[in-house]
């Protein structure tokens, strides 16, 4: 059974110098987003079930219930007896890829068995997987910066240091009053989907986990999670228009982890891990929060592997120039989130996965004014 909910928390400290008005339009703003996230996660969730369903009885069909049902027992029975066999006394000193391989091996003897066309398998494996990552969440997102080799057009020193000029950048550093954090997970078959979530608005620290994890793999699982953390303050706009907004971040941690396990020959698998810098400004003009892209990982495999990877230089100085969807109005106090989110996901056909991205980001100054 496919799940897919959105959970929110976020704190917002009363402030006596924010007219009552702009405090009840953040508050109803930010209500209002949570909602639609929790609807479209719902709608989505109902969406893959359907897909997967749909999937999984063309294969029934293709194999006969019968060959499917006993195939199913083979794999689990293959897998019993492999975890059995490295239990003490004697798993201490098996041998681990010997006894792996030949699991697969009779897995796969049994499957050549049942006389399947598996060229006819593969296309709906490959189909049914092209179906499910079509309704799984994207972000649409510019590249951030390397703060050492770009310039990000942020503010200028000159800038910085006209705080009356008119349209002048406002900066924003820590300790920040307000927080915010996200968390969209979904799970179909096996998945085990976690996170775990950081913040420090005194410090400006905005870090999560996430943890996708399928230890018994089935025809059509898939796991995926959206987690935000970010800080949060309040800007009075001095005109009226699109607010841009310029974060410095610095980060702590930017790590890919990914173990993928194959079952047999016609397994397949594909786990994709983003991270990006995001900034939202609550009001009603502004329909979602905007992202700059700082980490990409993708794996598409039907073997075996581990990998890690880290593309983030371990206390580098970044940027992300971003900009409101919508305008606010002259006057108003608008409420401002920033920070980071991860969006992970993978869809595993018969191989076990093991999936975690781990960011941490220092939010040092946001830097915010009317666009010119």
């Amino acid at each position: 059974m496919s799940t897919g909910q959105y959970f929110s928390q976020y704190h917002m400290p009363f402030d006596p110098d924010i007219p009552e008005a702009d405090r009840r339009m953040a508050a109803e703003v930010a209500e209002d987003y949570d909602r639609r996230q929790r609807n479209t996660a719902e709608a989505r969730g109902d969406k893959v079930a359907e897909i997967v369903e749909r999937g999984n009885r063309r294969i029934a069909e293709l194999l006969g219930e019968e060959n499917w049902l006993s195939l199913r027992r083979r794999m689990r029975g293959e897998r019993t007896r492999f975890r059995d066999l490295l239990q003490p006394p004697n798993g201490l000193n098996a041998d681990y890829e010997a006894l792996n391989q030949q699991r697969r091996k009779n897995v796969q003897a049994y499957f050549d068995s049942l006389n399947v066309d598996e060229g006819q398998l593969r296309r709906i494996v490959a189909e049914t997987k092209a179906a499910v990552l079509e309704a799984t969440p994207t972000t649409q997102a510019e590249g951030g910066h390397a703060a050492w080799l770009h310039d990000a057009q942020g503010p200028t020193t000159a800038q910085q240091d006209a705080a009356n000029a008119p349209l002048a950048w406002t900066a924003f550093r820590p300790p920040f009053p307000a927080f915010q954090h996200g968390f969209d997970p979904h799970n179909l078959g096996g998945f085990r989907v976690s996170r775990t979530v950081d913040i420090d608005r005194f410090a400006g620290l905005v870090s999560h986990q996430i943890m996708l994890d399928n230890n018994d793999a089935d025809d059509f699982d898939n796991g995926w999670a959206v987690a935000d953390a970010q800080i949060g303050f309040n800007f009075r706009a001095a005109a009226t228009g699109v607010l841009e907004i310029f974060i410095e971040a610095r980060c702590g941690l930017g790590r890919h982890e990914l173990r993928v396990e194959d079952e047999f020959g016609t397994s397949d698998s594909s786990t994709t891990q983003e991270n990006f810098l995001m900034a939202h400004v609550l009001h009603p003009n502004v329909t979602a929060p905007s992202f700059a892209l700082m980490s990409r990982f993708n794996w598409v495999t039907d073997s075996t592997a581990v990998v890690a990877r880290e593309f983030l230089t371990q206390g580098g100085a970044f940027t992300a120039r971003l900009f409101s969807n919508g305008p606010v109005q002259l006057g108003q106090t608008v409420h401002i989130r920033a920070g980071t989110r991860s969006s992970d996901g993978s869809v595993t056909n018969d191989m076990e996965i093991n999936s975690k991205s781990n960011f941490r980001w220092v939010i040092n100054a946001v830097w915010v004014r009317t666009a010119q």
